[in-house]
């Protein structure tokens, strides 16, 4: 298996801190079909922001807007890759070679599939994508 990256849209949203919340969030994206492909949160005291990359990003913006959830978007890069160890010390040296800095990650592995996958925010998202990972 190669390492593969694709520019993706990121949908940010900001909830308060409370049991419950992100349940009512995510089963609502799944009330309108709409499927989580990753998501991360980053905990404050007052209010969480959870980051999602989803299937069909144009309608979950509609959804949330009709929902008056508050949200932002942005480009991130989604890196496939080999499960091996230094695999994403590999992906960060690469992206540093480059002159790129990488501001957020959240990374899984997909277990017995000897794959993983990598969401970066990154100082330079077109570069990135150029980048020669076979070195």
């Amino acid at each position: 298996m190669e390492i593969t990256c694709e520019k993706v849209e990121q949908i940010v949203v900001f909830l308060e801190n409370r049991p419950g919340i992100l349940a009512d969030l995510c089963a609502h994206l799944a009330d309108h079909d709409i499927n989580i492909r990753a998501i991360t949160s980053v905990e404050a005291t007052e209010a969480g922001v959870i980051r999602l990359i989803l299937d069909r990003p144009q309608a979950a913006k509609e959804v949330l807007s009709e929902a008056q959830v508050t949200y932002t978007t942005s480009e991130c890069l989604v890196v496939e890759m080999p499960n091996y160890p230094g695999g994403f010390a590999h992906i960060a040296r690469e992206l540093a070679l480059a002159g790129i800095n990488i501001e957020y990650i959240y990374a899984t592995t997909i277990p017995d599939s000897g794959s993983a996958l990598g969401v970066l925010g990154v100082s330079d998202l077109e570069r990135a994508l150029k980048v020669d990972w076979g070195r």
